[in-house]
């Protein structure tokens, strides 16, 4: 398949931008030393945490990706070159990085990244990867990448064959090169590029970030619009606000193409989770009739529980169809009761949030066209 201009701009390009402006490697360091103040580089912190002290404070800094100012400066770097790389389409942002930490001799220590593309976790082929090191990238503590045309060959004959995955990693490192980059720089590349790590050697630890954009209309996989992509200034996702004293239900259900495939036990654990953030005391959990996906429960639950707010699993358990789902919407606005989305962070308080709601709804299909190996 061959690539367009703009296509070609993610087919393992690097693109160079102001590290004055958006200094990762010190933002990153920073971070660090909220919980490890002895840490003085990202090179070195091998030597000065253990390997359990080192997972803790990548959780911490993956975590901070969730504040507020993260997500205001990291809209402010995408915007700055990520437009002309897509023809000024809308786009979406991951909710939140993934911080990789890849110490000296990782597989004796932890375990190391083995080769896959983004489709076998759960990316949509409209995602794109922008991958940014903290330090230095070259040899063996760099990402390891191969070419798309033989990552989707590869690809197509791991499905259709069956191969182990020590198979995999043997074809891989065949082809795969490492991107050598120094900060300043950042990595684009598409979902379908094969990619992963080999035994770092090089003495000093690498730290990097990769995050993914959605742009409108293509393919989102698994990554739910407004659940793991948000849009570019969308950033209530980060408040905590606290609901003590009002009064809730949540509301689980079976009713959608989401939410049929959901344990009520997985559905309650996510509900829970947000109830605790927010400080949300609920009465009883409300189950859906299966097989009404018009949702006449919900609907009862609205008008009938003198309720101030329901709490649902996400904005994908309400109902497919979309005038049923603006209309049941509407008639808990109306009613003056708050809809909460726990895996989303969202709610619905008021016409704009209805209207916000729809346009993650409608933003982009799971999927479009068959995979290379269909």
């Amino acid at each position: 398949m061959e690539l367009n201009p703009l296509q070609q701009h993610w087919d393992n390009a690097t693109h160079n931008y102001n590290l004055d402006m958006y200094d990762w490697p010190a933002w990153a360091l920073s971070v660090v030393q909220e919980v490890a103040p002895t840490v003085s580089s990202l090179e070195t912190i091998h030597e000065e945490l253990s390997p359990p002290e080192i997972m803790k404070v990548q959780k911490h800094v993956q975590n901070a990706c969730s504040r507020k100012d993260f997500m205001e400066r990291f809209d402010d770097f995408v915007a700055s070159f990520v437009p002309d790389k897509i023809q000024n389409k809308r786009y979406m942002i991951q909710r939140q990085g993934t911080l990789r930490v890849v110490v000296p001799n990782q597989e004796k220590v932890s375990s190391r990244l083995l080769f896959h593309q983004g489709i076998f976790v759960g990316n949509g082929r409209g995602c794109r990867t922008i991958w940014t090191p903290f330090t230095e990238a070259k040899g063996t503590n760099t990402m390891w990448i191969l070419d798309l045309a033989t990552s989707r060959e590869i690809t197509k004959k791991v499905i259709n064959e069956k191969w182990s995955l020590p198979k995999l990693e043997e074809e891989c490192l065949k082809h795969a090169f490492p991107v050598t980059l120094s900060p300043g720089q950042c990595h684009l590349f598409f979902q379908e590029h094969l990619h992963g790590n080999v035994n770092n050697q090089e003495g000093y630890t690498r730290v990097s970030m990769d995050m993914r954009i959605l742009i409108e209309g293509e393919e989102y996989g698994r990554r739910h619009p407004g659940g793991f992509m948000r849009f570019p200034g969308d950033h209530d996702v980060a408040k905590v606000e606290d609901y003590e004293g009002k009064k809730f239900i949540t509301y689980a259900g079976w009713n959608s193409q989401f939410s049929n495939q959901i344990p009520l036990p997985m559905q309650r654990a996510i509900i829970d989770q947000y109830c605790i953030r927010n400080k949300i005391s609920y009465s009883t959990t409300e189950f859906e009739n299966e097989h009404m996906d018009w949702q006449p429960g919900l609907e009862y639950y609205i008008t009938h529980g003198g309720h101030d707010g329901i709490v649902l699993n996400s904005i994908y358990s309400l109902t497919d169809d979309a005038d049923r789902r603006i209309e049941l919407m509407n008639v808990a606005a109306s009613h003056g009761v708050e809809l909460h989305f726990a895996n989303e962070l969202l709610s619905i308080k008021s016409g704009e949030d209805i209207e916000r709601i729809e346009a993650y709804r409608s933003f982009a299909p799971a999927k479009k066209d068959p995979y290379v190996w269909e």
